[in-house]
């Protein structure tokens, strides 16, 4: 193939997985199986190894680069980005409309109400159709460049669709957001391998931005929407607001779709009513609505403050808050040994549940808070969302005082220390710690790793205590004898777990990765080493490198993998296994043909009969394919318990909705 055809094809790839994004990320409507966009991506960045001299800053391989400088550096912002007043009541709104009415006598006024998405607001810069700059508001003159972060979020385009003429410079003004269903994947990672959480999908958004590699900023799902601009040269003719949200829409970019045009202001009051009973059905957290004049001629007479324009304002919506008390912060620790503070509160009704505790996420929470046992705390619930304290009301003592992070660990007794600069944990050192070994073996023990059923904490707990167990390869060495021991165990009970105990022998390689309960290697993650180098004695002997040649998986997965192995007392403990009989090798997985093949799911909420992941397995092993976004093509839509906003989504567009059973019933 000569250069000329080399250099067509490479167009062809680009204008076709740009195409794709499109339909995917902004439209919800994917054209095509994610094995077919996977081949093309392969396709493409295949040919640019070969030709560098033909690959372009807009490809779609380059979303994702290399690591950038740890020195963040600032841009001045094309113009400026302003801040918007609030007003917290109807009354308080009518008042702005009385001002934007005194500044525009006699004129007809026609209004947008836009949603105000809780995110992290930023500027994109483009120049003849190409993404060159991204940048938060920062002090509203000078932000941060996060250019790297944001060429990752898919439904940002990296050249502007021509469905109308691109100008040749333009500055939009974006929300950077992480839905909710994102943010709870998110956090239950962290959770899973003793990171601290983030508080609120916000803060989680905003971190996701400032991470120095953008193969990490890729994995967080964040999103973007536009809704304004801060200049706009040699562009199409846009005289209202509505008509610039229809052009960027054309220009390949998402608009929050509940955006809505208003004649009157009795129309306005009527959605901020409306849009603050739909908000929690929202797949993304909103904190009320921005109210804006449509007429940009109108804005240009209204003109602004030093603060913001006059021609626009936020409704805040009513928080979902109560007041009660901190009875107790006590400190838990994890299997890792990542201690986290959590408030025991007063019971409280709030947001329609009873509210007993509140996680503090870490003790820079806590600085920041000021809080301490015995304060009255305001506390905030929104949706599914973890409770939230907001703040200290009143503090119980006159002098001003807070909790501290211990010295010791509240569990054995060792030393504590804090973790590396910028980072907030506190560890406990002890690896034997007790608290730490029974979050290890439970974890080991769980239904999605080796499922040893019958191990509960209970019985962990006892077995730590009376010194029958000090890793995990001892589970296999427990007699009859000693299970007798343990409270409320008749021979039956025993020889049932011990029977639990043996069948785990056998479990794949996918599972015993996985119950070892490396940091930041999940089930998929697991699944894809153990598929890869399908014994594990070849993952124990691979390099760094060779762990990050694999798509999947990133740096910090790969060094956890490395350092995991590189443990006398890990070494050890697999050869205690391999001594027991552990099944070491991965099999093959047939995919065979069934009465789902082809079909497309999506699974929201929690599981009780088996981990989302094995259902996803199953359907995959059956010839289906599993998706995160919901859209009409969606065959099935499983939920478990507590399904939150993709539920929604589902019965609003009519896809087929299937309860747990339901799908039980359907893989047979």
């Amino acid at each position: 193939m000569n250069k000329k055809r080399i250099e067509k094809r490479i167009h062809v790839l680009i204008d076709a997985l740009e195409k794709h994004n499109y339909h995917y990320y902004v439209l919800s409507e994917p054209l095509i199986s994610d094995k077919e966009y996977d081949d093309l991506m392969t396709e493409l960045i295949a040919l640019e190894k070969d030709y560098p001299q033909l690959r372009t800053s807009c490809s779609p391989t380059q979303r994702v680069g290399a690591k950038v400088s740890s020195q963040s550096r600032s841009v001045k912002h094309q113009a400026k980005m302003f801040s918007l007043d609030n007003t917290y009541s109807l009354d308080e709104l009518k008042e702005w409309y009385q001002r934007v009415q005194k500044g525009l006598p006699e004129e007809k006024i026609v209004f947008t109400v836009e949603m105000k998405i809780d995110g992290v607001s930023a500027a994109l810069t483009y120049e003849k159709g190409e993404l060159i700059r991204g940048a938060t508001r920062g002090d509203g003159t000078t932000g941060e460049d996060v250019t790297h972060a944001v060429k990752t979020i898919r439904s940002i385009p990296l050249r502007l669709k021509d469905g109308m003429s691109v100008p040749e410079v333009v500055d939009v003004r974006v929300e950077i957001f992480m839905s909710r269903d994102d943010f709870e994947r998110l956090n239950k990672e962290r959770k899973y391998n003793d990171r601290v959480l983030f508080a609120n999908p916000r803060n989680a958004a905003s971190g996701s931005l400032k991470l120095l590699d953008s193969r990490l900023t890729s994995k967080r799902g964040l999103d973007c929407f536009v809704h304004s601009y801060g200049m706009l040269q040699n562009g199409p003719a846009i005289e209202t607001q509505w008509d610039f949200l229809r052009c960027v829409k054309l220009w390949g970019f998402k608009v929050e779709e509940h955006s809505r045009r208003c004649h009157s202001f009795d129309e306005v009051v009527q959605l901020c009513q409306e849009y603050s009973d739909k908000r929690e059905q929202l797949p993304y957290d909103v904190d009320g609505v921005v109210i804006k004049v449509n007429s940009l001629t109108q804005q240009s007479l209204l003109g602004s403050t030093m603060k913001g324009p006059r021609w626009a304002v936020a409704f805040k919506f009513p928080a979902q808050q109560a007041t009660t008390k901190v009875n107790d912060i006590v400190v838990q620790v994890g299997r890792t040994g990542v201690l986290t503070p959590v408030a025991e509160l007063q019971p409280v009704s709030c947001g329609g549940v009873i509210i007993a505790r509140a996680t503090l996420h870490n003790f820079e929470e806590i600085e920041r808070l000021r809080i301490n046992k015995g304060d009255t705390v305001l506390v905030q619930r929104a949706g599914d969302v973890i409770p939230k304290i907001v703040k200290v009301i009143k503090s119980h003592t006159k002098k001003v005082s807070i909790f501290r992070a211990p010295v010791r660990c509240p569990e054995c007794g060792s030393l504590i220390s804090k973790e590396k600069q910028g980072q907030v944990a506190y560890r406990c050192l002890n690896t034997s710690c007790p608290k730490q070994l029974e979050g290890s073996i439970l974890h080991f023990s769980s239904r999605a790793a080796m499922d040893i059923e019958g191990l509960g904490q209970r019985v962990v707990k006892q077995l730590i205590e009376k010194k029958m167990v000090a890793h995990i390869a001892d589970l296999y060495s427990v007699s009859l004898d000693q299970l007798l021991q343990l409270e409320l165990f008749k021979e039956k009970k025993a020889e049932n777990l011990l029977r639990s105990i043996e069948n785990s022998k056998t479990q794949s390689l996918t599972r015993l990765i996985f119950g070892f309960g490396i940091h930041n290697i999940g089930e998929k993650a697991a699944e894809t080493l153990a598929r890869r180098f399908k014994s594990l004695d070849n993952l124990m002997s691979a390099s760094v490198e060779d762990l990050v040649a694999i798509h999947e998986i990133g740096d910090i997965m790969a060094q956890s993998l490395v350092r995991f192995f590189s443990f006398p007392d890990v070494r050890g403990m697999i050869d205690r296994l391999r001594q027991n009989g552990v099944n070491f090798f991965e099999g093959e997985t047939d995919i065979v043909s069934s009465n789902i093949s082809g079909k497309k799911f999506v699974f929201t909420g929690e599981m009780k009969s088996m981990t989302r992941q094995a259902a996803m397995n199953k359907v995959k092993n059956k010839g289906a394919s599993v998706t995160s976004s919901i859209s009409r093509k969606i065959d099935y839509v499983v939920i478990g318990a507590s399904p939150g906003s993709k539920y929604q989504k589902a019965r609003a567009l009519g896809v087929h909705i299937l309860t747990e059973q339901e799908f039980l019933n359907l893989i047979g």
